[in-house]
C-alpha cells in the first residue's frame, strides 16, 4: 500500500494493510485527525522529511506525532524513548477510501485512557466505509 501526505512530499510505503483502524478520540489523536493502522518498523517506509511534536500534558508522552513540514499532514507516530517497543502508528487517512473498505474499525475512549491497562472502546467494532472520511 502507498500513500503520501496531501502535498506529496512524504510518502509512506506499508507491506500489508493493517489488522484493524483505531479512532482515538484523545485530545492528541482528534486533533491531529488521525485514524491508526499499527505495524512494526520494518513494515513501514516512509520518504521525506517530517516534524514531530509531542504532547506537552503528560509527563513521559508515548508518542511523536509525524506531519509534513511543508502541508502539515499528519502521516504517522513513533514512539518515544519512553517506550522500548516496535511499533509504529501509520494515518491511514492518507490512503484512498477505496483501499481502507471491509477493513474492521475500532473506536478507542482515549479521553479516559491514559495508558494502563487495555483501552476501552466507545463503539461496537464494525468496518470501515466512507464515513470515516467525513
Amino acid at each position: 500500500m502507498n500513500a503520501s501526505c496531501h502535498c506529496g512530499t512524504v510518502r509512506v510505503e506499508l507491506a500489508h494493510k493493517p489488522d484493524f483502524i483505531n479512532l482515538c478520540d484523545c485530545s492528541l489523536c482528534l486533533k491531529s485527525g488521525g485514524a491508526w493502522g499499527y505495524f512494526t518498523r520494518s513494515q513501514v517506509r516512509i520518504d521525506g522529511q517530517t516534524h514531530g511534536y509531542q504532547r506537552a500534558d503528560y509527563k513521559t508522552p508515548a508518542v511523536e506525532i509525524q506531519f509534513c513540514p511543508t502541508c502539515g499532514t499528519t502521516t504517522h507516530w513513533t514512539l518515544t524513548e519512553h517506550l522500548d517497543e516496535d511499533r509504529v502508528g501509520v494515518n491511514m487517512r492518507i490512503f484512498e477510501p477505496a483501499e481502507l473498505i471491509d477493513i474492521e474499525t475500532r473506536t478507542l475512549d482515549g479521553r479516559n485512557w491514559f495508558g494502563d491497562g487495555d483501552a476501552v472502546h466507545r463503539r461496537a467494532v464494525g468496518k470501515l466505509g466512507k464515513d470515516i472520511f467525513l
